[in-house]
């Protein structure tokens, strides 16, 4: 992964971008820029990469490899003096254009980003604190371009751009985000559960962890939507081809010339769903924990310090002596979490297991994804039956 540069951004430290707040949750608070404001921007390589941003998924071979030939090599602005939300558009659309690279058959044998990418990628990706890889954080959790607010349903959400252009995967995007929507209350839990046990406030943790089980409760209702727009053939065939990772990738140009591998793009990167786990101190074992431990690393810096913080307020809160009233609490809680990963996985198979026979085996994140969702649904019964 690459390391941040120390830089100051006119909008703002990129990390305060991603700061998670009590709104929406792992959301940034500010719009993210969209294709349109990247085209009309007076910045060459704004303009270039907005101008195409809609077309990359109906764009040929010959075409892709053409426009890429046009880009430069290097960055042509100053990146301290860019808000960080022009930031964030402008590496949406490059690891969009990356992924292009490395899974469209033509370019897949190469193994390799051209200069004209991989060095504009790079400094981008070390800039903002993430790798230089179509994360979550791109795909869904910056992808939007109207303001955004607590529990927002999907159909009125707008998303910048995806990978294929399809109708299919906006939706596929929108409804993940719509889950994100409600991650404001399990923020908001936080320094409340915190609270509650250095005073000892029995009401102040049972409000809390209602809180969390309300957000669980909604994502568990928007998650089947996605059934209503999404078609199997389009999502098996043409969107989750592009969501794989990759093995060894050349950063050509980049000094030392660095190779990248990448686990591929996954809601197990969700900020939301992954804090809700941590806060409700879920004892998993060692493989689901060095699981969840290696999709965290493509989390916003601020993300990956928030679940560090709620992992260790979660295990205070399992191991404490705890009143009926906080047993009963968490213990809802942790259903509604089993609830939703139960709904996940139903859908999930629904898409890759259609009339009984696996389309697939593996993830888009590379793990064996029915024996890992039943493992972790498994594991979050058992915290609650325990408790």
């Amino acid at each position: 992964m690459p390391v941040a540069a120390s830089l100051h951004l006119a909008g703002g430290e990129p990390d305060s971008f991603w700061q998670p707040n009590s709104v929406v949750g792992f959301l940034p608070q500010e719009v993210p820029a969209s294709p349109e404001q990247l085209a009309s921007s007076s910045v060459a390589s704004f303009s270039r990469l907005g101008s195409v941003a809609h077309r990359l998924g109906s764009m040929s071979d010959a075409e892709l490899d053409a426009f890429v030939g046009t880009l430069p090599s290097e960055l042509d602005f100053e990146p301290s003096a860019m808000p960080a939300s022009d930031l964030e558009g402008l590496l949406r659309t490059y690891v969009i254009l990356a992924t292009h690279l490395i899974h469209r058959p033509l370019f897949s044998p190469r193994h390799e980003l051209p200069p004209a990418i991989a060095r504009p990628l790079w400094a981008l990706s070390t800039l903002l604190k993430r790798p230089p890889s179509l994360t979550y954080a791109s795909y869904v959790l910056a992808n939007f371009t109207v303001a955004v607010r607590k529990r927002m349903p999907a159909t009125e959400l707008k998303i910048a751009q995806t990978p294929t252009g399809t109708d299919d995967e906006t939706w596929f995007v929108a409804v993940h985000l719509s889950v994100e929507t409600g991650g404001g209350d399990i923020v908001d839990a936080l320094p409340a559960i915190e609270n509650g046990l250095e005073k000892r406030d029995e009401r102040a943790l049972v409000s809390a962890l209602g809180s969390i089980e309300a957000s669980l409760v909604f994502a568990t209702k928007v998650l089947p939507t996605i059934r209503e727009r999404l078609s199997a053939d389009v999502f098996v065939n043409v969107i989750r081809p592009l969501l794989y990772g990759h093995g060894q990738v050349h950063f050509r140009g980049v000094p030392g010339e660095p190779v990248m591998t990448y686990i591929g793009e996954t809601g197990a990167q969700s900020g939301a769903i992954r804090a809700a786990d941590a806060l409700l101190g879920i004892p998993h074992s060692e493989a689901i924990t060095t699981s969840l431990n290696k999709f965290l690393l493509y989390a916003p810096h601020r993300h990956q310090e928030f679940c560090a913080r709620a992992t260790h307020l979660g295990q205070r809160l399992a191991s404490a002596a705890q009143s009926p009233g906080v047993r009963a609490a968490r213990r809802s809680a942790l259903r509604a979490l089993a609830d939703f990963r139960r709904i996940h996985f139903k859908v999930v198979t629904d898409y890759l297991v259609p009339s009984g026979k696996p389309a697939v085996s593996h993830g888009t994140g590379g793990t064996e994804f029915k024996v890992w969702l039943q493992r972790i649904i498994d594991e979050t019964d058992e915290a609650s039956t325990d408790t």
